[in-house]
């Protein structure tokens, strides 16, 4: 795994892993890594994040977790409200939400990466991941296109694709105005380019 990544990402990976597992051995459900952590891994590292989006209903444990591998609460000026720092990686954790795409991601469909340090962190699936690049972009009136643009990598790098899940993702995500034949259009369109 580390010969695709950076090393601070790969090295945060193990840390929250080491969080994660904590919140596992409580009895609870596997916190699970969303956003653009979840793409960069995706992507084999073509797309880059700052910090390591989460999604879990057991904050206050996976928090205390976080502490106890090592990261500190954000404070101060730049800092995010709900973030962790690492003091040696330029890397954050922050909890975003306390269900799946509010409610509305598959947790059946997340997978768990297994880290070469033995642990293991849980992953949103590429459809949910797309559908939520989709729905970023679908913010009018001013239309994110680095949204879109990593949604058509995602969906290009993307193999076993669950073409109906997609598709009715993408629809719920952005309220009907986009699908996946949308998206496809502007993959291929890319390809050809």
């Amino acid at each position: 795994m580390s010969e695709f990544y950076r090393p601070e990402l790969v090295e945060a990976l193990r840390l929250v892993a080491k969080a994660s597992d904590a919140v596992a051995e409580q009895g609870h459900q596997r916190p699970v890594l969303v956003g653009g952590a979840a793409a960069e891994l995706a992507t084999l590292g073509e797309l880059i994040s700052g910090d390591l989006d989460i999604v879990t209903p057991w904050q206050e444990e996976f928090e205390a977790a976080l502490e106890d591998a090592g990261f500190v609460r954000s404070i101060g000026p730049g800092s995010f409200s709900r973030g962790f720092q690492h003091p040696f990686l330029d890397v954050g954790v922050e909890v975003v939400g306390r269900t799946l795409m509010d409610g509305r991601g598959s947790y059946d469909r997340v997978f768990l990466l297994r880290l070469d340090n033995g642990r293991a962190v849980s992953v949103i699936c590429i459809e949910d991941l797309i559908a939520d690049r989709m729905a970023q972009y679908n913010c009018p009136p001013n239309y994110d296109l680095q949204a879109l643009d990593q949604a058509e990598k995602l969906y290009q790098l993307a193999f076993d694709v669950d073409k109906d899940y997609l598709n009715r993702r993408i629809v719920e995500e952005t309220v009907g105005d986009f699908d996946l034949a949308f998206l496809e259009k502007k993959a291929y369109a890319r390809d050809n380019d």
